[in-house]
């Protein structure tokens, strides 16, 4: 993660470097980055980017770390559609006229990059940034639909908290396995492992009550 020098500039110039970031590991396979290209990018001196910043995967760590912050921030205030849609399908998109993705399209571009970077900045970047991240956000969705009557009551919020937080670093993992590229299948591949994590949390006719309801608002 950045020093604490970085967290010291003003807000202005933390999303100035955080922009231009974005768009240079989107554009560009990371291994490919070179440091002069990031120097370049952000107008830096080197002695200024490593008052900043470790290295290259320091920054990237930034960058997943503001959209996932994002992200379940928006999650953490949102309706209850939203959150079942996104719990039980593993889908975002749009509820009853809510949109459900918070992520400009920079940053979910980003957050697919996921698949090409390599295998040792992947599991800094699930050490360093995601572990622990979604862990509560998950347990107060579990704590909401108890409450609501929608959990099996054997469920274990911390054990299944800690297999969501893990799901999608095993399904790159996954998908790096089985030289799994093509972006439809891992959709697909994605979709279903969630929906079927999701479906074994829920009382099947609270299940089928939460589906017919979503289906209904894509017609």
């Amino acid at each position: 993660m950045p020093k604490n020098t970085f967290f010291r500039l003003d807000e202005a110039r933390q999303e100035e470097i955080s922009n231009n970031a974005m768009h240079l590991f989107v554009d560009n396979l990371y291994e490919d980055i070179t440091m002069k290209m990031v120097l370049d990018c952000l107008s830096m001196h080197p002695g200024t980017f490593y008052r900043y910043f470790e290295d290259k995967d320091d920054l990237y760590c930034l960058l997943i770390r503001n959209v996932t912050r994002k992200r379940a921030a928006y999650f953490n205030n949102s309706n209850e559609d939203s959150l079942f849609q996104f719990f039980l399908t593993g889908t975002f998109g749009n509820v009853n006229g809510i949109v459900t993705e918070p992520l400009i399209e920079l940053e979910i571009k980003l957050t697919e990059t996921f698949l090409t970077i390599p295998e040792s900045t992947l599991l800094k970047i699930y050490s360093n940034v995601l572990k622990g991240e979604s862990f509560p956000l998950i347990k107060g969705i579990l704590r909401r639909m108890r409450v609501d009557g929608y959990l099996r009551p054997d469920i274990d919020d911390d054990l299944i908290s800690f297999m969501f937080e893990s799901m999608q670093f095993n399904l790159i993992m996954f998908f790096r396995e089985f030289d799994i590229k093509d972006s439809n299948l891992q959709h697909k591949i994605s979709k279903y492992f969630t929906n079927f994590m999701g479906h074994g949390l829920v009382e099947d006719p609270k299940y089928s009550e939460i589906m017919s309801n979503l289906n209904k608002t894509k017609k």
